[in-house]
Formats: structure tokens, C-alpha cells, sequence
């Protein structure tokens, strides 16, 4: 029974395993905020919330209420560079494709000291007290306040500052009041101002606008005289390049001899007048084509013509060279002779006299035709041999004009490479001109890179503080605040909260939850919901002891780690419930040291458990027993000195219990807490099964793993753990078992049942 009992509570939690889950609760709660139940936290820690956000929201309102009002007005400028173009190659002024680079340069210009200068000059920003700081700051007052009390020395006269350091003072004041904004891809500039006065703000920032204006204008006009001057200098250096440039053009043309130059000027004109050297070459080029496309026609016929003397053609497809009337009689008269010939043979015999004249007359037209075909030949070959040997010659010509051509030309090439660069100059010269030209008749209407779009106005109401926005931000931030301070204030508990942290971290079973009742109420008739609760969390732990069948341990040691943590009562009250229940139940008071059980039950002073040990036998076991209600005997620890640890460890304390093993259903040792004393260790071996007893967020964390693992070292068969004065309160409204423990469900508490 012990053995089974031991393998299903205690001694798979060894010391070993025990070190291993030392921080289950870190890892139940991983980012050290027990997120698992946040909202239970919330609702038991929601005055820090509140209170935290009441000084939140009520400290940013009272700063809100003193800041000084400010008031901003807005211009708007329209940065659009109007561009006149002095130069093909814009040599005068560059062209920044970047709109964000123009904006940020226009900035520039505005937060520059000399503008903001002019404008404290122009409002006379000297005389208001908001552009010049008096009292010099914090540290300036710091010091005032020690020589006040004689802790500092007093200085020497004041210095006073001269006018142009008020100037200058007064231009950084500004620009710590000045702000620019810019739409992408947008070129209007927004300027505004912000300060304590609204009359003062839109006049401040139409002041900027208009010096920006007159210094674009100013820049635009410096510009234009520049580039006057410019083209002026330019022009004169192209006047005299230009001359210089044609005398050349002049000079190298007489020394070649060459033609001058076409009066038209455009590209389609601009060739000059080909030489008779060239004229001549493109003349005997033409007659070279049209020689040798002849030669070639006449060398091809030739070709056919011999390849048919040589038998190479049939005399049926004869060439168009051979096709001669002549050639072409004697062809028809073969071919009727040969019909002859033919008949002749086929109807009379080889020797016929008429067939042999005939063949005779056949040989002698074929001879003729022959002739006749050789003659063409030779005559073919005689225009050939003519034809090329004018073409030798016409080719021997064209290279000796070719080689003339060619020197005309290197001094060609030569004179217009002169001619291009004074052409490129006078173009160049003539589109300064009338850049120039152009330049004089817009100076005096030339706009300036940029334009007021919009005056600044004096503005309805303040722009800051913006009372809406930082209360806002501030409810949000008091919030994040008062939920992190009260995870803060969770977290920093050291005891056990939740069932789940408890098991978690001691790998026990969380067997019974009692929840907090006034002493007063034990031993009386059940009322109120925490009796209730009380008794049936009770009633429960028996069923299960009662579940455990044969397996059920009958001596149950109560014990927990430190003291006051409820365990006295428990062990009374367990040792009530069962006896109420019917069985028969024995309870020892085994706190020597602190007995209480004596008073649980309101028992006098008698003798107890210290007089059994002190004697020799078990006799005085009797008459030191009490029964405080039926089926209870109790046992208190006596009156006799003695060591505690010794009679607990004693042999009458073992036979003590194997005498009323037998006797009893249920036997409850109420021992002292295992880190002030090692009582309850001595007992660990004897009783079935032991009960760590844990009080409700009290008892610390480190205690109850350190009690625990001495339990183990004394080999003490652990049932499970008892949570004692569990907040009812607290319980409603956390999540998980600890809320459903104490929730009453109708028809499932006898004790409520029969009130009612």
C-alpha cells in the first residue's frame, strides 16, 4: 500500500529533478511578467494603474496649464528658378536637376545670420524680451541663488552686452523659432514662426519672406551683370579668333592654288568646285565601266562560240554570235540533204550512185558551215583582244589622274579643316552676339528665382501646447506605466499565486486549497461562503484519499516549511472533516516545540505525547488521549521536558504508531515546519504520506524548495501540497483553478444544501 502510494506522489520527485524545476516559473513566465494571467493582475492591481494614472495625467495637465501659449503663422514661397539662357552651353549659370537639393539651398539661405540679421534689424526684435534672454539661463539663476545665501562669492558688475551681440542674439533667438516645410516634388516652401505674441508671428515671417525676396531678386540682378560682362569679354576674344582664323583660311588656299570657298554656307553647298584633274578622273572612270562591262559581253560570246566548235553545244541550240543568215542557210540545206541522205539509205542499197552523190553534197555543206563558223570566231577574238587593251589603257590613265586627285585632296582636307574651325568660331561669335543682344532687352524685366504665394496671417489660436495631444500621449504612457509597475509588483512576490506555479515548480500535486477563515469559526457549525468553501476543499482532499482505495496511506504527516504557515490548522481540521464523515481518526500533536493543537480544540493542559515517549511503555497512551467530538481522539504533545527530536526519533515513537496503525482510519501527525528544526524529518520514514503545507502568496518559493528537498533526502513519501489562506476575493476574479476552487455551483455543498 505504502509502495503504490510512493510511486504516484512522492518519490518520482527526486532532489535531482527538483534542482531541474527550480525555474518553471521563469518558464511558465518567460519575459518576467506573468502574461498567463494578465488580466487577473490587472483587476487585483488596478489601483497602481489608477494611480498611476490620476499623477500621470493630472502632473502633465498642471505643466500644461504653465507653459506659455504660442502662436505660429505660415508664409509660403514659391521656389521656381526663371531662367534666361545666356549660352548654348549655360556656361553662366549651372542647372541643379535635384528639387530637393534647390529646396534644401533655399533653406539654407533663410536660417543664414546675415537674413535673419536684416530682420531683427527691420522689426527692431532688440526691444522684446522674448528674442533677448535676461537672467542668462539656468545657470545664470543658480548662481544668483548662492550668493544670494553667501554660499558663492559675489561678481563684479554685470556685463552688458553691446548692440550688435543683442543683434546677434537676437538672430539665433530667431532661428530657434523658424521652421521650413516642403511637399515632395512640390516647389512651394512653407516658412513659419512661432512665438508668444500672434501679431508678432505672422509679422516675423512676412519680414523673411520679403528679405528672401529682395535677396533673390538682388542674386538674379548680380547674375545678369555678370553675364554681361562676360559676353563682353568673350565677344572680344572671338572677334579677334575669327579674324586670325580666316587670314589662315586665305594664306594656305593661295598656297595650294586651290578655288575658294562656295558663297552659299549651308551643309548641301558647302563643297567646292571639283578640279579638271578630277573631272577628268570621274570622266575615264565612266568610260572604264562601260569598256569592261563591253569586254566582259564580248568575252562571253567568245566562250560560247568555241565551245560549240568544240562540240561542246549541239548545233540545234547554236548562240545568238553564230546565228548568221549564212550560217543559217547552210544549216537548212544540211538538214534536207541529210532527210535525203536518210531516205536513200532506207530504200536503196549501199552502193546506190545517187546516195554517194548525195553524202558527198552533205560533206561539202558542212565544210562551208564550219568555215563559215570559224570566221565568226576569229572576229569574236579580234574585238576581244581590242577591247582589252583599251581598257589597259584607260586604266594606266585614271591611275596617273588618281595620283594627281590625290595630292589636290590632302591640301583639300587641309583647307577645310581650317575652314570648319572659322566657321565654328563665327557661329560660335554670331550666337554670342545675339545672346547679348538678347541679354540687354530683358535686364530690366528680368523676375526673380522666386515669389510670395501666400502672406502669413495672424493666426485664431495657439499652436502650442497642444493640451488635447499631451494628454493623450500622457493617459497612453501613465497606462504602459501603471500595468508595467503592477506586472512589477506581481512579479516581485515570493510566494505561490497560482496552482499552476505552484506544481510547476515543485512537481507536486496541488491536493486541497483552503481559503482564508477566521480562527474563531473552527470547530463551530458551518456559515458564511469561506466555511463553506473551506469545508468542502476538506471534503474533497478526503475523496481522494478515499479514491486511493487499498492504497490509502493511513498515518498522514502535516508538515510545511516554515512556521505560521497554517499547517496546525489544517491538520485539525482535516482530522474534523473525517471524523465527521465517519471515520475514525487519530490526531498527534507532534510540534513539541510550538504545540498549538491543544488549543485548536480548546483542550486543557494535560498529559500528552511527550509523557507516552518518556515512558517505558505504551500504558499512559490512554489516559493522554482526548475526544473533542465523536470518532476524534487527539492527541496533545504534553507537558514533560525533553528533546523533541529525540522522542520524535525514539523507538516508542515507532511503536506509538504501529499500535495505532490498526486501530484508526486515518492518523494526522501534526509536525514542526522542516527549516527551523528537523523534527518532522525524523518522522518522515514512519508515516505513509506527507502533506506539504504552503500559505497562499506568504510562504517564500526558495523555503518550500529547500523544505522539499529535505523531505526527499529523508526519503518522506510526498503526497502532494496544500495551499492554505487563499484570498476569496482575489480568487473570483483570477483565472484558471484557483477561480473555479471557490466558485459554488448549487446542490454540490451539503453543508449550504441543508441551511437552506
Amino acid at each position: 500500500m505504502h509502495r503504490d502510494l510512493n510511486e504516484q506522489n512522492g518519490d518520482q520527485v527526486g532532489p535531482i529533478k527538483l534542482t531541474q524545476m527550480s525555474d518553471a516559473t521563469e518558464r511558465l513566465e518567460p519575459l518576467a511578467v506573468p502574461m498567463g494571467r494578465f488580466k487577473s493582475i490587472l483587476r487585483r492591481q488596478l489601483w497602481i494603474v489608477l494611480l498611476t494614472l490620476f499623477f500621470g495625467i493630472g502632473g502633465t495637465a498642471a505643466v500644461v496649464m504653465r507653459m506659455p501659449r504660442q502662436f505660429t503663422a505660415e508664409a509660403s514661397i514659391l521656389v521656381e528658378p526663371q531662367r534666361t539662357q545666356v549660352s548654348d552651353l549655360q556656361a553662366i549659370t549651372p542647372d541643379s536637376g535635384d528639387p530637393g537639393g534647390l529646396m534644401r539651398t533655399q533653406i539654407d539661405i533663410l536660417r543664414s545670420p546675415e537674413l535673419l540679421h536684416g530682420v531683427v534689424l527691420a522689426l527692431h526684435l532688440t526691444d522684446k524680451s522674448e528674442f533677448v534672454p535676461t537672467g542668462g539661463g539656468l545657470i545664470f539663476r543658480v548662481r544668483a541663488l548662492l550668493q544670494k545665501y553667501g554660499l558663492m562669492r559675489p561678481t563684479a558688475t554685470p556685463y552688458s552686452p553691446t548692440q550688435q551681440e543683442l543683434e546677434d542674439i537676437s538672430s539665433d533667438v530667431l532661428a530657434s523659432k523658424i521652421g521650413f516645410a516642403n511637399e515632395i516634388r512640390s516647389s512651394v516652401l512653407r516658412v513659419t514662426v512661432t512665438t508668444q505674441d500672434r501679431a508678432l508671428s505672422a509679422l516675423i515671417a512676412n519680414e523673411i519672406a520679403r528679405h528672401f525676396l529682395d535677396f533673390k531678386r538682388q542674386e538674379k540682378f548680380a547674375a545678369m551683370q555678370r553675364a554681361r560682362d562676360w559676353f563682353q569679354e568673350q565677344i572680344g576674344t572671338l572677334a579677334v579668333r575669327l579674324r586670325e582664323e580666316n587670314m589662315a583660311v586665305e594664306r594656305y588656299r593661295l598656297k595650294y592654288g586651290l578655288d575658294e570657298e562656295a558663297p552659299n554656307d549651308d551643309a548641301a553647298s558647302a563643297a567646292h568646285t571639283p578640279t579638271i584633274n578630277r573631272q577628268q578622273l570621274d570622266t575615264i572612270s565612266r568610260q572604264l565601266v562601260d569598256i569592261s562591262r563591253e569586254r566582259a559581253r564580248e568575252e562571253a560570246e567568245l566562250s560560247q562560240a568555241q565551245a560549240v566548235m568544240r562540240g561542246e553545244v549541239p548545233a540545234g541550240s547554236l548562240p545568238e554570235v553564230l546565228t548568221s543568215p549564212v550560217i543559217g542557210q547552210l544549216i537548212a540545206q544540211i538538214s534536207v540533204v541529210a532527210g535525203r541522205e536518210a531516205q536513200l539509205a532506207a530504200t536503196q542499197g549501199a552502193g546506190n550512185p545517187e546516195l554517194v552523190a548525195v553524202q558527198s553534197q552533205l560533206r561539202k555543206l558542212q565544210l562551208r558551215k564550219d568555215q563559215e563558223m570559224n570566221n565568226v570566231v576569229k572576229s569574236l577574238g579580234s574585238v576581244v583582244m581590242a577591247a582589252r587593251e583599251q581598257e589597259r589603257a584607260l586604266r594606266q590613265q585614271m591611275e596617273q589622274l588618281r595620283s594627281s586627285v590625290s595630292g589636290e585632296n590632302s591640301a583639300q582636307v587641309g583647307l577645310q579643316a581650317l575652314q570648319t574651325q572659322a566657321r565654328a568660331t563665327r557661329s560660335i561669335y554670331e550666337s554670342f552676339l545675339t545672346r547679348a543682344t538678347q541679354l540687354a532687352n530683358v535686364a530690366g524685366i528680368q523676375e526673380p528665382d522666386a515669389s510670395l504665394v501666400s502672406a502669413a496671417r495672424v493666426p485664431l489660436g495657439p499652436s502650442s501646447p497642444q493640451s488635447g495631444r499631451l494628454l493623450g500621449v500622457s493617459a497612453m504612457l501613465s497606462l504602459v506605466v501603471g500595468v508595467a509597475l503592477a506586472c512589477v509588483v506581481e512579479r516581485l512576490r515570493k510566494g505561490f499565486s497560482l496552482p499552476e506555479q505552484l506544481e510547476a515548480t515543485l512537481g507536486l500535486p496541488l491536493v486541497a486549497m483552503l481559503p482564508k477563515i477566521s480562527p474563531k469559526t473552527l470547530g463551530k457549525p458551518v456559515k458564511g461562503k469561506a466555511a463553506v468553501a473551506f469545508e468542502a476543499s476538506l471534503s474533497k482532499l478526503r475523496g481522494q484519499l478515499t479514491a486511493l482505495g487499498d492504497g490509502r496511506p493511513t498515518i498522514v504527516m502535516v508538515t510545511s516549511a516554515l512556521p505560521k504557515d497554517g499547517k496546525s490548522v489544517f491538520a485539525s481540521s482535516l482530522a474534523r472533516n473525517a471524523a465527521t464523515a465517519g471515520w475514525r481518526v487519530l490526531l498527534i500533536d507532534c510540534d513539541l516545540g510550538c504545540p498549538s493543537v491543544a488549543r485548536q480544540f480548546r483542550l486543557e493542559q494535560a498529559p500528552g505525547l511527550r509523557e507516552i515517549l518518556s515512558g517505558d511503555t505504551l500504558g499512559a497512551a490512554a489516559s493522554a488521549m482526548h475526544e473533542p467530538a465523536p470518532r476524534l481522539n487527539v492527541i496533545t504533545a504534553g507537558r514533560r521536558d525533553g528533546d523533541p527530536q529525540e522522542m520524535l526519533a525514539s523507538r516508542s515513537m515507532a511503536a506509538l504508531l504501529t499500535a495505532v496503525r490498526g486501530r484508526y482510519d486515518l492518523v494526522v501527525l501534526d509536525t514542526p515546519p522542516v527549516l527551523p528544526v528537523a523534527d518532522a524529518l525524523v518522522l518522515a520514514m514512519q508515516a505513509d504520506a506527507t502533506l506539504m503545507v504552503v500559505r497562499w502568496e506568504k510562504t517564500p518559493r526558495t523555503a518550500v524548495r529547500d523544505a522539499l528537498r529535505l523531505l526527499h533526502a529523508s526519503r518522506a513519501r510526498m503526497m502532494g501540497a496544500v495551499m492554505t489562506s487563499v484570498d476569496r476575493r482575489t480568487a473570483a476574479i483570477s483565472d484558471g483553478r484557483l477561480s473555479f476552487a471557490f466558485s459554488h455551483y448549487d446542490g454540490y455543498h451539503p453543508s449550504r444544501a441543508a441551511r437552506s
